[in-house]
């Protein structure tokens, strides 16, 4: 699998065509015309693909580090039949973290079906996943083509800065950080201007995303900066809830020791300006490479670079209020929304697999034990040894150690403490004063073990250790990731479950419900149950539908102790 990610690197380094057939041109108010192509479906026909798209001027030099201006006009027919670089950034699940991409990136992907009656069609506008330091909307990464043999929506796939250039902030105007949100709100405001030159309806956009693009949804639910650009939306793998993803409340602290890192002279005494002014004249890959001086054991804390509350005032501030504060007491952009996971020890696998897999890290992990599953469950650093032993007595789990014997339950906790709790914190929460009559909330849970898995990726091997339905293995039934997942064969049961979950998600995108036979209410949360939720269960050969409602809590307490 590391070879495999390596292959995407060097794919996403040289940009080529990725398609074929007679060029398409599209003239786009104010901006100019551009030049698309066809691309081939997975089951259905070809589809129109303009790519490559400039939405903002190229965040490099003296725009390094600031918030995004909006691209302007271009001169002739713009060349759109070609995917750009993703952004840069250093990959921490790569193995010695790699670092790839480019920093002129802002560029956005419209896809569209041939075939179109004439009505507006409603917009899938994903944000992909990665960590906030890692991913692309390259198609060899974020591909449209299952969601397009649906023939039923337009898609579009959005860059966005990662990493340090993504959020290093000074906690002032001078570098107010939040830019990759930021990005992610323009490309927005690029669709609900340009949009509808595709054939696409601006009044019915879903913003969905897998993991750090399921977060980035809920952000934008929670920044008022956003309202009114979408419609709909899907936190798919991940709130912002999780551990993973803490409020930056000391973001100037943090930039003077990455500019410190670097070799900046004067560091600690220079003022906001001078040290904003200082790291955008740094060498950009110089600058990724500093956030590894961040990391605690192995590659903990997973984010390092995360959004800040920025001052009252600060001109385009995606938010100025810590958004969990804002989450809990309701000011929140209420639409249809829909909420995921996979299976329990599948998303723990996530964090706990890459130091399992490594004979090294694994002997670290035991050697230190409490302290280092406190890493991987990305616990609070006042956190003790004595906390992690309670969570462990919590669920019943003897001894200190990981083995081949304990792997599969330690991942169910760091999957509850990363991904369920949080996602029953978000709901819970979120239903106490939601309209959900007028807005639903609905959830599926992902448990599918498929013939294809990304827990290989997150190890680092080709053992696949039983944990079940990985982190993002339901981002393999919606979005065609070639580059590092081979296809399903046409006639799998795989390929039928990729049918049945674009089919669910295009239906969601025009009408904001997921399934008819799920509903929810505050009430329905309850100390082993939640609202109805969508189970997609089994194993290849005895794929499994229905709907639960039962969830198990064993340590949540703790973890409402530790997160309030």
């Amino acid at each position: 699998m590391r070879l495999l990610w390596s292959g995407l690197i060097i794919i996403l380094a040289v940009s080529s065509r990725t398609a074929t057939g007679d060029p398409l041109d599209v003239c786009l108010k104010d901006l100019g015309c551009l030049r698309g192509t066809h691309m081939p479906g997975y089951q259905g026909e070809e589809f129109e693909a303009f790519m490559g798209i400039p939405f903002a001027k190229p965040p490099v030099d003296s725009l390094r580090l600031r918030n995004p201006v909006p691209s302007g006009a271009w001169e002739g027919i713009l060349d759109a039949g070609t995917a750009k670089d993703g952004c840069l950034q250093r990959n921490y699940f790569g193995n010695k973290w790699p670092i790839s991409g480019v920093e002129d990136c802002l560029y956005l992907n419209v896809y569209r079906p041939k075939k179109r009656d004439g009505n507006p069609l409603p917009v899938m506008f994903y944000i992909h996943g990665g960590g906030f330091f890692s991913g692309t909307a390259h198609p060899v990464a974020s591909g449209p083509e299952y969601l397009m043999d649906t023939e039923q929506v337009i898609m579009v796939t959005v860059q966005y800065r990662l990493g340090p250039l993504g959020f290093l902030s000074t906690g002032d105007t001078n570098m107010p950080g939040n830019f990759a949100l930021k990005d992610q709100r323009l490309a927005m405001q690029w669709v609900q201007q340009h949009i509808a030159d595709f054939g696409g309806d601006p009044q019915l956009v879903t913003i969905f995303g897998h993991s750090a693009g399921g977060m980035s949804a809920h952000y934008h639910m929670l920044s008022p900066s956003s309202k009114g650009l979408f419609h709909r939306a899907m936190s798919l793998d991940g709130t912002i809830h999780s551990p993973f993803l803490k409020i930056n409340k000391e973001p100037l602290a943090q930039a003077r020791k990455l500019a410190a890192v670097a070799g900046i002279g004067g560091a600690e005494s220079l003022d906001s300006k001078e040290l904003a002014q200082a790291l955008r004249e740094l060498d950009p890959v110089e600058l990724h490479k500093t956030v590894d001086s961040l990391k605690v054991w192995a590659n903990f804390p997973f984010i390092s670079n995360t959004p800040v509350a920025e001052p009252v005032g600060c001109p385009e501030a995606f938010f100025t209020e810590n958004p969990l504060q804002a989450h809990l007491e309701g000011r929140i952009n209420q639409v249809p929304w829909l909420i995921s996971v996979t299976s329990r020890a599948g998303e723990g696998a996530l964090s706990l697999l890459h130091a399992f897999d490594d004979r090294q890290l694994r002997a670290e992990l035991n050697e230190q034990f409490l302290e280092h599953f406190g890493h991987v469950l990305n616990l609070p650093e006042t956190a003790s040894p004595q906390v992690v032993q309670e969570i462990l007595d919590a669920y019943g789990f003897e001894g200190q150690t990981i083995s081949n014997d304990t792997l599969v339950p330690l991942a169910e906790i760091a999957g509850d403490f990363g991904f369920y709790y949080p996602l029953y914190e978000t709901a819970s929460t979120y239903a106490k004063y939601a309209n959900l009559q007028e807005n639903p909330l609905s959830f599926y849970f992902f448990q599918y073990r498929g013939m294809r898995t990304l827990s290989t990726l997150f190890s680092g091997s080709s053992v696949e250790y039983g944990v079940g339905a990985a982190h993002m293995d339901d981002a393999l039934h919606t979005i065609r990731i070639p580059a590092i997942v081979e296809d399903y064969p046409k006639d799998s049961e795989d390929a039928e479950v990729v049918k049945r979950m674009t089919s669910m998600m295009v239906d969601f995108a025009k009408t904001g419900v997921f399934h008819s036979g799920t509903s929810c209410q505050a009430s329905e949360f309850t100390d082993h149950e939640m609202c109805s939720y969508v189970h997609f269960g089994g194993i290849v050969g005895s794929y499994q539908e229905n709907i639960q409602k039962d969830f198990k809590l064993s340590a949540y307490p703790i973890w409402k102790r530790l997160f309030p």
